[in-house]
């Protein structure tokens, strides 16, 4: 029995030995990734929604509904929201609530490291109306055609806000 306890924890050293020595040879990463983009430019274009999805958050199975045929009937153009190079924005809307106002500015909460698409809306008069803040999906890139933002709605103002109901917007670049 001792000669096989011997045996066993030899056959263990020699493995672990092994598993070390291929684990340290393990090729070293050439080049690099280059310089980061620029999310600015990412973002400039004009955005066709594609899809509206409500997420019901006070429901404990989350029920969601697509509500994408209220802004699309396949005659009309669907929304549209265009983002300048000079960081205003405009929204074309024939059908559906328009949940990101006419025009304005917009930008992020970290150019460097965005989380999050916040839009400043304006009146026509060019008077500040409100400010809008949406979640980013991802970052976009200048080579993106897709674009993912969500809104949570709070009810309740303060710390006894709660979430209620999340939008979430899937656009397509068009141009």
């Amino acid at each position: 029995m001792k000669n096989y306890t011997n045996t066993m924890r030899n056959f263990f050293v020699v493995a672990l030995t092994i598993a070390t020595v291929f684990a340290s040879c393990k090729p070293q990463p050439q080049g690099s990734l280059g310089e980061p983009f620029d999310k600015i430019v990412g973002m400039i274009g004009t955005w066709e929604l594609s899809s509206f999805i409500q997420t019901d958050l006070t429901n404990p199975i989350k029920e969601e509904r697509d509500l994408t045929d209220f802004f699309y009937d396949g005659i009309v153009t669907p929304m549209q929201i265009t983002l300048n190079e000079d960081m205003t924005y405009s929204v074309a809307i024939e059908m559906g609530r328009n949940y990101f106002g006419d025009q304005g500015n917009w930008g992020f909460d970290d150019v460097e490291h965005p989380s999050y698409f916040i839009l400043e809306t304006q009146l026509s008069d060019g008077t500040p109306s409100d400010t809008l803040q949406y979640e980013l999906g991802s970052v976009i890139r200048p080579f993106d055609n897709s674009m993912s933002i969500e809104y949570n709605r709070l009810c309740g103002t303060g710390s006894s806000a709660s979430e209620t109901v999340l939008y979430s917007f899937e656009f397509n670049r068009v141009d």
